[in-house]
């Protein structure tokens, strides 16, 4: 007898233990009680919940990743994807000035928005929602780019919504620049962000009696009491 039929005897023989296992098994199953069909099925899942806590929690078998053993795969995609690296805005610091320096004079804020000046700071503002502006109103168009002011770090993100002008605010150590009513943002909360560098658009006026569009534009002090910008900004942007 040749090696393949060999083969084929043991391969036919094999399958035939298994049909006949199977029969068995299925006619006993078929003839056992409910109440043994349901406590053995228990049985099983509680076994197979048992092994997969134990391979979960086991020291030696594990093949879960644990945070405390360095395999070096997150800093290799950490460098292949910069989304996941700080920019340079966020990890460079950048020089500080106080506020006392723009009182004498030794440093200028600049304008955010080029437009004219439509009210100044403190001075009433005919609305439903506030009598007295606690910054300037600067006259722009929707869309227009609103610029920071000077250097710092963004405190504050109030995205636009229908009924609320987007807004954000930008650390300065003993003083804070704000800039409210944009239409859209584009600076995130804790970014480092340089004079003159862009924080998004202008959004359309939600009040007022204004012609145009406007940004209104604070300063205030390290007591967030409101200061007139117009003190202390460099009107020759």
């Amino acid at each position: 007898m040749s090696a393949k039929t060999k083969i084929k005897n043991l391969i036919s023989r094999t399958v035939g233990v298994l049909a006949n296992i199977q029969k068995r098994t299925v006619a006993r199953w078929r003839s056992a009680s409910p109440g043994f069909r349901y406590a053995l099925i228990y049985f099983l899942c509680v076994l197979v919940i048992t092994g997969l806590v134990w391979w979960q929690f086991s020291p030696a078998n594990s093949l879960v990743f644990d945070p405390g053993q360095g395999t070096g795969e997150p800093d290799d995609l950490a460098k292949l994807n910069p989304d996941n690296q700080q920019s340079g805005n966020e990890s460079e610091e950048q020089p500080y000035v106080s506020l006392a320096a723009f009182e004498q004079g030794k440093e200028k804020l600049t304008l955010p928005l080029k437009g004219s000046i439509l009210l100044g700071c403190g001075e009433a503002f005919s609305s439903a929602f506030h009598t007295v502006t606690a910054g300037i109103h600067i006259g722009g168009t929707r869309g227009d780019p609103v610029y920071a002011a000077f250097q710092g770090r963004v405190s504050m993100v109030i995205q636009p919504e229908e009924y609320e002008a987007g807004a954000v605010w930008i650390d300065h150590g003993d003083f804070e620049t704000r800039y409210i009513n944009l239409g859209f943002i584009e600076v995130k909360l804790g970014d480092a962000v340089s004079t003159n560098q862009r924080l998004g658009e202008l959004g359309a006026k939600l009040q007022g009696y204004y012609a145009d569009d406007y940004l209104v534009f604070e300063v205030r002090d390290a007591q967030q009491d409101p200061l007139d910008p117009l003190r202390y900004v460099g009107l020759d942007r």
